[in-house]
């Protein structure tokens, strides 16, 4: 036989409803009793902005959204109890430049230190490479990283030894005009150098050590002037030409001189170049073919200067000279005199 619900609460006994009403009203007691869900206290780290947030919810998702906290589409959080509560960092992200071996590669970052950002990408730093930021610095948006890359090498090469220049004067050229007695020509040495490079270009050259292998020759001018001073005694063998310069000189010859010109006719000296100022005859003998001498008529009135033994003569012999001069006239009042012949190189 069966029974509805309904008709079977009604056939209880009264005293079996009085002890149904009593278990009813129990329960409904307990149930009132539970707590209520307590609620959490969130620390919301945005950037510079701290968000104290109280609420019942459990979700960090919904508990940013009641915080008023959106997050981008890239954007990330962090979740850590904290010491008022359960921490949440937003991470927003960045846009991030690193420049690196060529490369300029734009990454997206969360404000982590520039040593993450590179160990993410491979990028690693030898001992003397440059970086732009240093490496415990958090990344923000839009910066720049660049990587410089710093090599030291030690080099051994050949260079050129520049020849220098000297300028002598005298009275015998016109003021202004000059002559070249010897082109000069460069040296050459051997160079030892640590050379440092920055992304493959150098940026500094330190010499360490020089070996002269050729010696660099002076080009030698002479250059006429209004007057010219006598030289004048230096300490040691040498003297102070009238320009200034410091000669030094192996021996002094005091001699006799005359003066020639080639009128109507280019002249050859028995050296083979042409004959013209600055170039001298003398006897072999007493002073060889290729001699610089520097020479100056005792009585003042000549400063024939810096000159070359590359001529000869049958009337020159011992001590006498023979001067080239630019015109006969020239020879002609220069005369024959007694002069100082300063042997500079033999």
């Amino acid at each position: 036989m069966h029974y509805s619900t309904y008709s079977l609460l009604h056939r209880h006994s009264p005293l079996q409803r009085l002890a149904s009403a009593v278990v009813t009203t129990a329960l409904t007691a307990s149930a009132l009793m539970i707590p209520a869900a307590a609620q959490s206290t969130y620390v919301i780290h945005d950037r510079d902005e701290v968000i104290v947030h109280t609420t019942f919810t459990r979700d960090p998702d919904e508990v940013l959204q009641e915080a008023g906290v959106t997050l981008g589409r890239s954007d990330v959080y962090t979740a850590a109890q904290g010491a008022d509560g359960l921490d949440l960092t937003v991470l927003r992200r960045q846009t991030v430049h690193l420049v690196a071996d060529g490369q300029v590669r734009t990454l997206a970052t969360y404000g982590e230190p520039v040593s993450q950002v590179l160990d993410a990408v491979g990028v690693t730093l030898d001992t003397d490479d440059k970086i732009s930021v240093p490496l415990d610095t958090p990344t923000e948006t839009d910066m720049t990283i660049v990587v410089t890359r710093v090599e030291t090498k030690t080099l051994t090469y050949e260079e050129a030894v520049p020849a220098g220049e000297q300028v002598f004067h005298n009275n015998v050229l016109q003021p202004g005009q000059e002559t070249v007695l010897e082109e000069g020509s460069d040296g050459m040495q051997t160079v030892t150098a640590n050379v440092t490079y920055e992304n493959g270009v150098e940026v500094s050259r330190t010499v360490t050590d020089t070996n002269v292998t050729t010696e660099a020759k002076d080009r030698i001018v002479i250059r006429g002037a209004e007057s010219a001073a006598m030289p004048t005694d230096a300490e040691g063998n040498a003297i102070v030409t009238a320009g200034g310069e410091v000669l030094e000189y192996e021996r002094v010859i005091n001699g006799k001189a005359t003066a020639y010109n080639c009128p109507g006719y280019v002249g050859h000296t028995a050296s083979g170049t042409v004959a013209e100022v600055g170039k001298v005859a003398v006897d072999p003998s007493v002073i060889p073919l290729g001699s610089k001498l520097y020479i100056v008529s005792q009585d003042g009135q000549y400063v024939y200067g810096y000159c070359i033994a590359e001529d000869t003569g049958g009337l020159i012999k011992g001590n006498k000279v023979d001067l080239y001069f630019s015109t006969w006239d020239e020879c002609i009042q220069f005369g024959y005199r007694p002069v100082t012949i300063y042997v500079v190189e033999e």
